[in-house]
C-alpha cells in the first residue's frame, strides 16, 4: 500500500466502517429457509428484539401498552462499601409498581433503608402531551410538571448555540429525546439488515476488479471457517466514488434519515430540514481527507458471494454464521475482540472477549470478558428469561466483576446480582419483578406547578423535615460518613478545577484548606495569607445571599 503521508484516522474509520457493515448483513439469509429450527443468529435477533420491544420497555412510548408490573429490590452492601465509607451500610430496599395503559404510564416508587422510609415518588408520563408529572410526598404535596419543551429550554440555557461537542450535550439530549424511543423500539433486526445490505451493494458495485484472490482460513474461539479473500487496490478516485455513492444514498434514504434524526438529532442539532446539508458537509470533509491518498489496499472476505469480513491496514474483521454457531472476530494492533454464540436446543451459550494493549507506560491495559450460559427467553412479550451471566472488566491490575442469575417462573422474573472488585464484594442485589394487570392511568389532580412556577414549588417544599427524616433513617454514623465523602469529592473537584485553571501557580489558594475542625471558616488565616488588598478584592466578589456562611461572621 502506497500512501502519500499518513492515512488520516477519519478516512481509515470511514473505510472500515463502510466496508464492515457487510459483516452482520452478509451472514443473513442463507440458513433461514433451510433450518428446521431457528439459527443462532435468528436467536440473537430475538434477544435484541425482545430487549427493545417488550411491553415493559417500549409500550408506553409507542402508545400501545397494556401491562403492569411490581418490582421488589433489595441491595445488601458488602465489605468493599463498608471499608470505603468507614461505616456499616445496612440493606436498602426499593419497591415499585408501574402501569402502562395506552399512551400513559404511571409509577409509584418507595425507598427504605433498614426498614425505615427514606422517600417515595409518584409519577405519570403522558406520551400524547409529552409531559411528566412528578411528586415526592415527603418533600411536597404538589406535583411538578415537566414538558419536552422544558428540556429544550434547559439545553439552550446551559449550552451555547455553537456547541457541537457530543460529550457535553449527551446528558441533556437524552432527556429531550425520550419521545423518540417509540420510533426506535419498533425497528426489528431484519429491518437493520435490509438497510445494511443496501449499502454493502452500493460499496461493492463501485469497487474495481480484484488484484489478488487467496484462501482465508482460521477460527474465532473454537468456531472454524474457510473463506476466500479478494484484495482491491483503490486509487483516490475509487475511494471518492465510493464516498459519493454512499453519501448520495444516505441523503435520499428516508429510513436512515429517520434513524439519524431520532438518535442523534437532539445531540447534534440535526433535523429533517437540515439533514441533507449535514450529509453534504460530512461527505465533503471525507473527500478532502482522501485527497492525500495515492493508493490503498482493502481486502474483503467472501463466503461464496457474501461479504463476511474485511482487512484494512493491520486490522481484520470476520464473521462466521452457521446454523448452530455465530461468531465475530476482530484483530488489530493492540486490539482483539471475539464474540461467539452456540445454541443448545432453545438455549444459547455466549462468550465475548475484548483486549486493548497499549505501549504507553502511563496508560493501563484494558480487558473485558462476558460469559452467558443457558440463556433462554421464556416470555418474549414481557422480556422474561433464564440464564447465568458473568461479566469481568480489568483495568491494569484491578478487576471488577458482575455476576447475574436470571430465573423466570410464570409471570415472575427473579434476578440475583453480585458486584465485586478484586474479589471483595461490594453489593448483592436481589430483584423480583412480577407482571400484573394494568388499570387506567389518570393525569394527577390537585396542585401542579410547571417549570415556570418553580419558585412556588420550592416554597412548598418541606426540605428541613425531609432531610431530618433521611438523616434519622440513615443514622448518625452513615450520615457523617456520607457527608465526609461528599465534602471530599467537592474538595477534589475544586482542587482539580483550580489546577486546570492555572496549573503553574504553586501559590494558588485552596479554600478547603481554611476550614477548621469544627467546620467554621478561618477568615483571619485567609486574610493573613492573601494580604489586606487581595483579601478585600476577594471578599468583594462574594454574593453574601448565596454564601453559606453568615454575613456577620465575615471579618474585614
Amino acid at each position: 500500500m502506497k500512501i502519500k503521508g499518513k492515512l488520516k484516522k477519519a478516512t481509515a474509520i470511514m473505510l472500515a466502517g463502510a466496508m464492515s457493515i457487510a459483516v452482520f448483513t452478509a451472514c443473513g439469509e442463507k440458513n433461514k429457509n433451510e433450518a428446521e429450527s431457528l439459527s443462532v443468529k435468528e436467536m440473537l435477533a430475538d434477544v435484541f428484539d425482545t430487549a427493545f420491544n417488550s411491553n415493559s420497555f417500549s409500550g408506553v412510548f409507542s402508545g400501545e401498552a397494556d401491562t403492569a408490573s411490581k418490582i421488589n429490590a433489595t441491595i445488601e452492601f458488602g465489605k468493599g462499601v463498608t471499608d470505603a465509607l468507614g461505616a456499616e451500610v445496612k440493606p436498602l430496599s426499593l419497591t415499585s409498581e408501574t402501569k402502562l395503559k395506552g399512551a400513559k404510564a404511571g409509577t409509584d416508587i418507595s425507598i427504605t433503608y433498614d426498614g425505615n422510609n427514606l422517600a417515595s415518588l409518584n409519577g405519570v408520563y403522558d406520551n400524547e402531551a409529552k409531559k411528566v408529572y412528578l411528586k415526592v410526598p415527603e418533600l411536597s404535596d404538589a406535583y411538578l410538571s415537566v414538558s419536552s419543551d422544558d428540556f429544550k429550554d434547559l439545553k439552550s440555557q446551559l449550552l451555547p448555540a455553537e456547541t457541537t461537542d457530543l460529550k457535553s450535550v449527551t446528558g441533556i439530549s437524552a432527556l429531550s429525546a425520550l419521545s423518540s424511543i417509540k420510533n426506535l423500539s419498533t425497528i426489528k433486526v431484519d429491518k437493520y439488515e435490509k438497510i445494511l445490505d443496501d449499502y454493502v451493494k452500493v460499496i461493492t458495485d463501485k469497487l474495481p476488479d480484484e488484484s489478488e484472490k487467496d484462501d482465508f482460513n482460521g477460527k474465532v474461539s473454537e468456531v472454524e471457517y474457510s473463506y476466500k479473500q479478494r484484495t482491491y487496490t483503490l486509487t483516490s478516485d475509487n475511494i471518492k466514488n465510493i464516498i459519493e455513492a454512499v453519501f448520495e444514498k444516505l441523503k435520499s434514504d428516508e429510513d436512515v434519515k429517520k434513524l439519524a434524526v431520532d438518535i442523534l438529532g437532539s445531540a447534534l442539532g440535526l433535523t429533517e430540514d437540515d439533514y441533507a446539508a449535514k450529509i453534504d458537509e460530512a461527505k465533503n470533509a471525507l473527500i478532502e481527507d482522501v485527497s492525500q491518498i495515492e493508493k490503498a489496499e482493502i481486502s474483503l472476505i467472501y463466503d461464496d458471494d457474501d461479504v463476511v469480513g474485511i482487512k484494512l491496514n493491520d486490522a481484520t474483521m470476520v464473521c462466521v454464521d452457521e446454523n448452530d454457531a455465530y461468531a465475530i472476530g476482530v484483530e488489530g494492533e493492540g486490539v482483539s475482540y471475539s464474540f461467539t454464540a452456540v445454541k443448545d436446543g432453545k438455549k444459547l451459550d455466549i462468550d465475548c472477549e475484548s483486549n486493548i494493549t497499549v505501549a504507553d507506560e502511563d496508560t493501563q491495559d484494558v480487558s473485558f470478558l462476558l460469559n452467558i450460559e443457558d440463556f433462554e427467553i421464556t416470555d418474549k412479550e414481557n422480556g422474561l428469561a433464564n440464564g447465568d451471566v458473568k461479566l469481568a472488566a480489568k483495568l491494569g491490575d484491578d478487576t471488577a466483576k458482575l455476576d447475574v442469575v436470571y430465573k423466570a417462573e410464570e409471570s415472575k422474573q427473579n434476578s440475583e446480582i453480585n458486584i465485586s472488585v478484586n474479589d471483595t464484594q461490594y453489593a448483592k442485589i436481589t430483584l423480583l419483578s412480577e407482571i400484573t394487570n394494568a388499570s387506567d392511568v389518570s393525569i394527577p389532580s390537585g396542585t401542579i406547578y410547571t417549570m415556570d412556577e418553580i419558585e412556588k414549588y420550592q416554597s412548598s417544599m418541606k426540605l428541613d423535615k425531609f432531610m431530618a427524616n433521611i438523616q434519622k433513617a440513615l443514622g448518625d454514623d452513615l450520615t457523617a460518613a456520607l457527608s465526609s465523602l461528599s465534602e471530599g469529592l467537592i474538595a477534589d473537584e475544586t482542587k482539580a478545577f483550580g489546577d486546570e485553571a492555572d496549573a503553574s501557580d504553586e501559590d494558588a489558594i485552596m479554600l478547603e484548606d481554611y476550614y477548621k475542625e469544627d467546620g467554621t471558616f478561618d477568615y483571619d488565616k485567609l486574610k493573613k495569607d492573601l494580604g489586606e488588598e487581595d483579601y478585600k478584592a476577594f471578599m468583594s466578589q462574594i454574593d453574601i445571599d448565596d454564601f453559606e456562611i453568615d454575613a456577620d461572621d465575615i471579618q474585614m
